[in-house]
């Protein structure tokens, strides 16, 4: 990924001139290269390759309601397929006595981010299964049970040995599954890439204005930069609370989350502080993780939170300067767009969106 500094550098440079009449230039396709670049291979951990048998378990895993305990929820209930791994929805399905309190972040590319989650609380993906598995918030069940219930099925046992190539199951090897399966849920290949490749006909005359705003006027690469369109950090940006204000059993959620990650006045919480409640320190209150924005227009709504039903209402949002937050960043500012602009802003969104690549399971 590319050099803050000098990512900083070249987005100024080229937002510059933002305030003129005249409009930005679009970044060549060797500009465009050097600020974002391509997808390269798929990071594999050593001790747990995506091998053909251990994705296809992986899968199968992924769609069992038996790793919740009552049995109602699976990996797909929250990342569905037909809704770019993700759920379209504000607050994301949860065990039924309990209540979420954010939307589920797409899996697209997964393989690509670290760490994971809005707050950053796991540090890998052969783990996050396991966490999954035993929050209350969500399966509610205990690992070890799920692999002693799964060892009596008629069939997974061959799968597992298949996959792992000895006998048993065990948690961490389900874990391992399915993180397998989900390295294999990279997309690219949109027609950005192919302007990024040269093709400069890939790219409608709106798209191409919407990528000069993009990296100039805009500057959303001052966040959303490198292969995977992230600089995989967490910003507070002022996102407005609407969704979960005033909702009980949510709020009652995030003062249960702040009370488990050891917060020491979790009593008084009145929001969700995200990566605070990871480190626990006051500057990093209501930071969230900068998301990707590969296949962004398949994954609404919008923010931690699902504050925004559209592209159109988070560039409304963005155009005004973020929302109010004591702990605002500050790089955000009104950018003054016009309607046009933001019309072309939202078509290059548009065309980030790519195709998977070959499942080899």
């Amino acid at each position: 990924m590319i050099r803050a500094a000098t990512l900083l550098a070249i987005v100024l440079a080229m937002s510059a001139c933002a305030g003129s009449d005249d409009a930005d230039p679009p970044p060549s396709p060797a500009e465009a290269r050097a600020l974002f670049g391509q997808l390269g291979p798929v990071p594999q951990p050593e001790d747990n390759p995506s091998t053909p048998a251990r994705v296809r378990l992986g899968r199968t895993l992924f769609a069992d309601p038996r790793l919740s305990a009552d049995g109602s929820l699976s990996c797909q209930s929250c990342h569905r397929p037909d809704q770019g791994f993700a759920v379209a929805q504000s607050i994301s399905p949860s065990f039924a006595t309990r209540t979420e309190r954010r939307k589920v972040p797409t899996l697209i590319n997964v393989a690509f981010k670290r760490p994971l989650l809005w707050d950053g609380r796991v540090e890998d993906l052969d783990s996050q299964p396991l966490a999954t598995i035993a929050d209350r918030i969500h399966f509610n069940n205990d690992p070890d049970i799920v692999a002693a219930d799964l060892a009596r099925d008629a069939a997974y046992p061959a799968l597992f040995r298949e996959a792992f190539g000895v006998e048993g199951i065990t948690a961490p090897r389900i874990a391992q599954a399915i993180a397998a399966y989900e390295r294999t849920l990279v997309f690219d290949g949109s027609r950005f890439d192919r302007y990024m490749e040269g093709d400069t006909a890939a790219l409608t005359a709106a798209e191409t204005r919407g990528l000069a705003l993009f990296v100039g006027k805009a500057a959303c690469a001052m966040c959303h930069n490198g292969p995977n369109l992230t600089d995989d950090r967490f910003h507070n940006i002022g996102v407005p609370d609407h969704t979960i204000r005033g909702r009980a059993p949510v709020m009652a959620t995030i003062g249960f989350d702040a009370k488990r990650m050891g917060l020491a006045d979790w009593e008084s919480v009145t929001e969700d502080l995200g990566r605070q409640l990871v480190t626990k320190a006051p500057e990093d209150g209501g930071k969230f993780r900068t998301m990707s924005l590969r296949n962004v227009a398949q994954v609404a709504p919008y923010m931690h939170n699902g504050a925004f039903a559209t592209l159109a209402q988070v560039i409304d949002f963005y155009d005004a300067g973020g929302g109010a937050h004591p702990n605002k960043s500050g790089l955000l500012r009104p950018l003054g767009l016009t309607p046009a602009e933001k019309a072309d802003l939202e078509a290059f969104l548009r065309a980030l969106t790519g195709s998977r690549r070959p499942d080899p399971g």
